[in-house]
């Protein structure tokens, strides 16, 4: 991990069925943010909507997030 960068790694997360923020959207936010020196990853889940983190199937969430934190040093 940059300690000198301007923020931590950041991971932007998308549902393909979020209708509240869809993914076209949430891919918009990776554009702006991966210019940035920090690491900046998007991952989209094609199949959840946009209570991803709550809703059946949290832990492929909860375990692609932890997966994503440990290859980054965290």
């Amino acid at each position: 991990m940059n300690t000198k960068a301007t923020r931590g790694p950041l991971l932007i997360t998308g549902g393909g069925k979020d209708h509240t923020v869809p993914e076209v959207v949430s891919r918009a936010t990776y554009k702006l943010y991966r210019k940035a020196p920090s690491v900046t990853d998007y991952k989209v889940f094609p199949d959840r909507g946009h209570s991803l983190t709550v809703d059946s199937g949290w832990k492929e969430v909860a375990n692609a997030s932890l997966s994503w934190l440990k290859s980054k040093g965290m």
